[in-house]
């Protein structure tokens, strides 16, 4: 897979090369005319354009890729400064493919490279059997669609400053997902896990979004119990309607979480998912009425392992949700996340991650700030997936609420 870095900075240029030179052939142009020529020669499969460039800006210089027959299916990624809402939306009219905002956050540009490179790899077949390009234009469509649902970066550093999200689908469209909100003085998120991947679960996800956004936002509902009961009722009317016994044997799984910055009280329910949480020096930790030793402890630091309920959000023998509380303390952070990270194959024996590498990978990076923690639990991903396919879809948040 050929990349054309297209950038008046030598210093970006170098930035760039030194992260993606590993798993991609690299070439690289010091302005727009040159990656113009550059693309009409070596014909890549993604360019990587900076718009505040001599000769040629970013945006002529897209212009013209996507007036040209011979470039214009390039898969283009803007790596700019410029993200005002025009200036994104200028790019897209154009053509381009995505946007990765300066200063360049690794795993971001990991994420969309990877992602496009992907779906280039896949655009190179549909070449070959025309049939399917409808099919696939209708799932970049569904793509961007439900992208957009997801809170972008801003709003959820707004409501969770201290905090990372990882949201990696394995096909263009994703069964798991996660939603957050607030009601002052209350914080909201949750994440979903839905059975399998693809456009089936994409479907029952869409359903799901839409029921949380009425239950949570429309009627300033943030009490988990409350939500995940009136969520399942919600699902199981829809699915109900549909007499397809496929539909209505999708399942979903969910963490939710309530949070107060007044008492700093932590509410959750978990349907069939875990709560993960890191706490420094102490090995107990009180929940409800209880005290809860760590799973593990080291440096310091001891990780906590909240099982969930045993009935899912669409459990049709479904009993009541246990809502849970904990007080939270300084420097506490927890760890929601969908089953697709510990099941991920890999590694020498070609098995699963597990929950036991998860609890001590994050032990590992407890002496980092929680935003830091984001590229090296990527990066471990990464590492033991090496040439194995993505196994499900993954979301994983770790959130600091100081």
């Amino acid at each position: 897979m050929r990349i054309l870095i297209v950038d008046d900075e030598p210093i970006n240029i170098f930035l760039l090369e030194s992260l993606l030179q590993k798993k991609y052939d690299l070439s690289t142009a010091e302005h727009g005319l040159d990656g113009y020529n550059k693309a009409l020669q070596e014909n890549p499969d993604i360019i990587l354009l900076d718009v505040l460039m001599p000769y040629m800006d970013g945006f002529e210089t897209l212009e013209k890729l996507k007036k040209n027959p011979k470039t214009k299916n390039i898969a283009v990624i803007m790596v700019t400064a410029k993200v005002e809402k025009e200036d994104v939306k200028h790019a897209l009219t154009l053509g381009a493919s995505d946007y990765i905002k300066k200063p360049i956050d690794a795993t971001e540009l990991y994420t969309k490279v990877d992602l496009h490179a992907r779906l280039r790899k896949k655009e190179k077949q549909l070449n070959e059997y025309q049939v399917y390009a409808n099919i696939h234009e209708s799932m970049l469509s569904a793509q961007r669609i439900q992208q957009s649902l997801l809170p972008d970066k801003e709003h959820f550093l707004r409501i969770f400053p201290n905090s990372f999200s990882l949201f990696l689908p394995k096909d263009m469209v994703s069964g798991d997902f996660y939603f957050i909100a607030e009601n002052y003085p209350k914080k909201f998120i949750c994440v979903f896990d839905s059975t399998g991947h693809g456009v089936p679960a994409a479907m029952i996800t869409m359903l799901g979004y839409n029921s949380l956004h009425w239950i949570v936002n429309k009627n300033q509902i943030t009490d988990p119990k409350i939500v995940a009961t009136m969520l399942r009722q919600e699902l199981t009317k829809l699915l109900s309607e549909n007499s397809d016994t496929y539909a209505s044997m999708r399942g979903m799984d969910a963490i939710f979480c309530e949070y107060d910055i007044h008492t700093k009280e932590l509410c959750y329910v978990g349907a069939r998912r875990p709560l993960v949480l890191a706490r420094n020096e102490e090995n107990d930790l009180q929940v409800d009425e209880l005290l809860i030793d760590s799973y593990k402890a080291k440096d310091g630091y001891s990780i906590f392992h909240l099982k969930g309920d045993l009935n899912s959000i669409t459990a049709e023998d479904s009993h009541d949700f246990i809502k849970h509380k904990v007080q939270l303390k300084t420097d506490d952070r927890i760890y929601m996340f969908s089953d697709g990270f510990t099941d991920q194959f890999g590694g020498d024996r070609e098995k699963k991650f597990s929950k036991k590498q998860l609890i001590n990978l994050l032990l590992d990076v407890q002496n980092k700030k929680i935003r830091s923690q984001k590229l090296p639990i990527y990066n471990k991903l990464t590492e033991w997936s090496k040439n194995n396919e993505q196994t499900d879809d993954i979301v994983f948040i770790g959130v600091d609420f100081d």
